[in-house]
């Protein structure tokens, strides 16, 4: 599924406070930190497309800054940053579809899949989550991309732990039906996931 993005320790007071006053120094602290972060989830969320995925990172920024003054101290900045790239993320599917539904969608960017990936585990993995829907692929990108917990999600997302358990599950059942050409010879899903469970 490529490179996990191990969550980093959260910034400073007094950086937060200097980004919810506007200081530009403060704003590129909080841009260079989570970056990558939020690129990594716009990019597998929009499947390899490049340069949507830097249009939704540049979209996300924008609302972070705009909106920092009403940021909470007491809440987490990465939780509230999630959740902005879940719902731009979620954004642009809907424009799309709009657009779609009026004729004026320009042709699709297909990424090119290079030869060496097509018989790769990890590259049938990474297209198999590219293939959940938008609600069960987010939660997939937040929890295993970014090892973000339940409740970390849950907050991100705006719903319960139990909910995130919901579709995390659902997600695996899908994902272990994509992917059964990966598991081992004679080996069945039932004894995988009773292996999962000793």
């Amino acid at each position: 599924m490529g490179t996990v993005l191990v969550a980093e320790p959260e910034l400073d007071a007094d950086i937060l406070e200097g980004c919810r006053r506007g200081d530009p120094q403060a704003q590129r602290a909080v841009f260079e930190r989570y970056r990558d972060r939020v690129f990594s989830i716009a990019l597998h969320f929009l499947k390899g497309e490049h340069a949507a995925a830097q249009d939704v990172t540049q979209e996300v920024f924008v609302k972070v800054f705009r909106a920092a003054p009403t940021f909470r101290q007491d809440a987490r900045l990465s939780t509230w940053l999630y959740r902005i790239v879940a719902n731009a993320c979620l954004d642009e599917l809907r424009r799309r579809r709009r657009v779609l539904l009026f004729g004026d969608m320009p042709p699709a960017i297909h990424p090119v899949i290079p030869a060496a990936e097509l018989k790769d585990p990890d590259a049938d993995v990474t297209r198999a989550v590219s293939r959940l829907s938008p609600r069960l692929r987010i939660v997939v990108l937040l929890r295993y991309f970014d090892d973000l917990s339940y409740d970390e999600i849950a907050q991100a997302l705006g719903t319960t732990p139990g909910t995130i358990a919901s579709r995390l599950s659902r997600a695996h059942a899908i994902l272990a039906r994509d992917l059964v050409h990966l598991r081992p010879a004679g080996r069945s899903s039932q004894e995988g996931s009773h292996a999962a469970e000793s």
